[in-house]
């Protein structure tokens, strides 16, 4: 028999067998990504813990404002122009502004500003904080406790939220040093992660996905764009060129590049085909036309529909939208491309990346080397 505790002010809800419950005063997640029966949910709801939780000190959630700016809550205030006070359906849509607060918090892409302030939510508990007297123990600490409580992808974010922060710290004189500066993540990345799709499993997506889904997919495929810039490209960026008929020209927010690329056929022969156009142009929209709210949203949409098909035996594991970025760099060094033109393909700026993006082919290359000496008994 689960015990009922009548808790009020709480969104609960399910989407695709996971249960989330919100504040709805905050919006604050206190659940998320729950998997069970409701019933399950209803004891997870009466566990102390959680309950502990649900009547947390007021302190933990004034605002930041509150505090002075020579501490965390303070200074994050500030960093944020004050978007940390606001409610959390308005973190991203217009940034903060508050006299003499920090410049460049409103130029950072929506998506990034969403993390760190999902990051500093987090850490409200600690906004009495002196920055000056923040060390790098302090940190380790903290976030190794939130990678147990939340996940250790998130508590990387949060220390990078912090780092960032507390550069324009030190500048302003109100800490020493950068406490974060050295230290080692959490989260153990995957070196495969994201890699480059096979045949198959690109027929099928390409043949199956719903048209939201496989715009953003085929802007990867056939023209290598970020997330970022496929939630912003539109057709007046794309103009005539004698190479392949069309190119587009878009700015590569990341870092800060103007790419001007001729587009493959494929790309430009779906464009064509597109019966769905908005006034503004903007190619990568909803169903109903609609733009999305943001590039996670677009991210998150493509996701779930990727995970439902290898669920169902239709794709492999890590096949990823950003994948598909590695795929058309793939294609272009299995064309003859070098890792110089490849780093300029995709529109980044270091070669580094060119030949990380492409590394599985340099095996295969070799590998084919080794056999043909074999073959020609060499």
């Amino acid at each position: 028999m689960v015990l009922k505790v009548k808790l009020e002010g709480l969104k609960v809800y399910e989407a695709r067998g996971l249960w989330y419950v919100y504040r709805r005063s905050t919006g604050e997640p206190l659940i998320k990504g729950f998997k069970g029966s409701r019933e399950d949910l209803d004891k997870k709801l009466a566990d102390p813990d959680f309950i502990q939780t649900y009547n947390r000190p007021r302190l933990q959630m004034r605002r930041a404002a509150d505090f002075s700016i020579e501490t965390l809550g303070g200074f994050i205030h500030w960093y944020t122009n004050g978007d940390i006070d606001r409610p959390l359906k308005q973190w991203t849509d217009n940034p903060g502004n508050i006299e003499g607060s920090y410049p460049k918090w409103s130029k950072l892409a929506k998506s990034t500003r969403q993390d760190y302030l999902e990051a500093f939510d987090y850490l409200r508990p600690e906004f009495d904080m002196p920055l000056a007297g923040i060390t790098q123990p302090d940190l380790y600490d903290t976030r190794d406790k939130c990678a147990v409580k939340k996940w250790p992808r998130f508590a990387d974010q949060m220390i990078s939220a912090l780092s960032s922060m507390f550069r324009q710290a030190v500048k302003r004189g109100k800490m020493p040093f950068n406490p974060c500066t050295g230290m080692d993540d959490a989260h153990q990345a995957d070196p495969n992660a994201n890699r480059e799709w096979f045949a198959p499993e690109w027929q099928f997506a390409r043949e199956n996905a719903p048209l939201e889904v496989l715009i953003p997919m085929m802007q990867a495929r056939y023209a290598g764009l970020r997330g970022q810039t496929i939630v912003k490209v539109n057709r007046k960026q794309f103009e005539p060129h004698p190479l392949t008929g069309q190119a587009v020209r878009y700015y590569a927010r990341k870092n800060k590049k103007i790419v001007f690329l001729p587009v493959l056929p494929e790309l430009q022969a779906f464009m064509g085909e597109l019966k769905v156009q908005r006034a503004d142009g903007l190619i990568a929209v909803r169903h109903d036309g609609s733009a999305w709210e943001s590039e996670k949203e677009m991210q998150t949409r493509v996701s779930h529909w990727l995970r439902d098909q290898e669920r169902a035996g239709h794709i492999g594991a890590g096949t990823t939208l950003h994948g598909l970025r590695v795929s058309y760099a793939s294609w272009w060094r299995r064309n003859g491309a070098t890792k110089e033109e490849v780093t300029d393909l995709i529109g980044d700026i270091s070669p580094r990346m060119g030949e990380h993006y492409t590394r599985h082919v340099e095996s295969e290359v070799n590998i084919t080397r080794a056999f043909n000496r074999l073959k020609d008994g060499t």
